[in-house]
């Protein structure tokens, strides 16, 4: 869909939020969830500048704009007494409520930086949250208040998506689905992209070598690129 809307010569910015790096001067032990992470993705105990790197290749492939916010991944943030906000799990959880007092109004605030110059002609696609990663949650709810509905489509977050009942469960009420038909140059530019992010394979596939015939078996169940409206 990316590629499709630059090669129509629309501009299109690709935000992610979430890419900034464990401070060094606040650093505390790393939570088992953060232990995890730097386990499946094997960049060492500051892999954030390889992620911002993985993620401006990928964007420049696809002739995307690509903006980073700047905040603390969900297994790095902490509580004003140093003790972590999601220990162990950060998927499929509710949203610590000091995330919402503090980080929730941050990704605010520079969601609508980005946002505000466009106000006026906005097309935002956000994630619908498939599978509750805390950090997606976030997103989520942030969007919902600063983009009017019109303005506002949902993407399944894949491979959470891949999942019926955990995407059942963010659409069984009030959301319409948008299926856009994939070429297959299209489709191979997603796995591409996808393969563009090394250190993230084994996390979401753990056997990489499977990734492209997954997201090719995904989008032939879903028809393409499905999104999803909120209609009440």
């Amino acid at each position: 869909m990316v590629q499709r809307l630059v090669r129509e010569g629309q501009s299109v910015s690709i935000v992610t939020v979430c890419t900034a790096d464990r401070p060094l001067e606040t650093l505390a032990p790393l939570s088992a969830a953060a232990q995890h992470v730097h386990w499946e993705w094997q960049l060492g105990e500051q892999p954030y500048a390889h992620r911002r790197a993985e993620d401006a290749r990928a964007c420049a492939a696809l002739g995307a704009t690509c903006i980073h916010l700047g905040l603390l991944d969900a297994v790095y943030r902490h509580a004003p007494d140093g003790q972590p906000l999601y220990e162990r799990d950060f998927i499929g959880i509710p949203v610590n409520p000091a995330d919402w007092q503090h980080h929730a109004l941050q990704t605010s605030a520079r969601l609508w930086a980005v946002l505000a110059p466009h106000q006026h002609d906005l097309r935002v696609y956000g994630p619908l949250a498939v599978g509750r990663h805390v950090d997606h949650s976030i997103v989520r709810q942030v969007l919902e208040v600063l983009v009017p509905r019109e303005a506002l489509a949902y993407y399944e977050d894949y491979p959470y998506a891949d999942q019926p009942a955990a995407l059942a469960q963010e659409t069984q009420s009030g959301f319409v689905p948008e299926t856009v038909a994939l070429t297959e140059a299209e489709i191979e530019m997603r796995v591409q992209t996808i393969a563009r992010y090394p250190s993230q394979l084994f996390a979401l596939f753990q056997q990489a070598e499977t990734m492209p015939a997954r997201v090719r078996n995904y989008i032939e169940r879903a028809g393409g690129e499905r999104y999803w409206r909120q209609i009440a």
